[in-house]
């Protein structure tokens, strides 16, 4: 998602939101598979404080690729 594909199409994401997807993406994984442990808040606290911006970086990152994909760029 972070690459771009010459002559397919151009990056989703940068890579610096495509890493910090990473950290929400492990902590999905340590969820799934450690339930019913408990979840530590100054683990949780930084992930929690930018997820807002984390969203408004996806949904502007992913209408760019759009308009990217509808120029015709790659």
């Amino acid at each position: 998602m972070a690459r771009e594909l010459p002559g397919i199409r151009p990056a989703v994401l940068h890579e610096a939101l495509w890493l910090r997807l990473q950290d929400y993406l492990a902590f999905r994984h340590f969820f799934r598979h450690a339930y019913g442990y408990t979840l530590e808040w100054a683990k949780l606290r930084p992930l929690v404080a930018s997820m807002a911006a984390t969203l408004t970086d996806v949904q502007g990152q992913l209408l760019a690729f759009l308009e990217a994909l509808h120029r015709g760029d790659s």
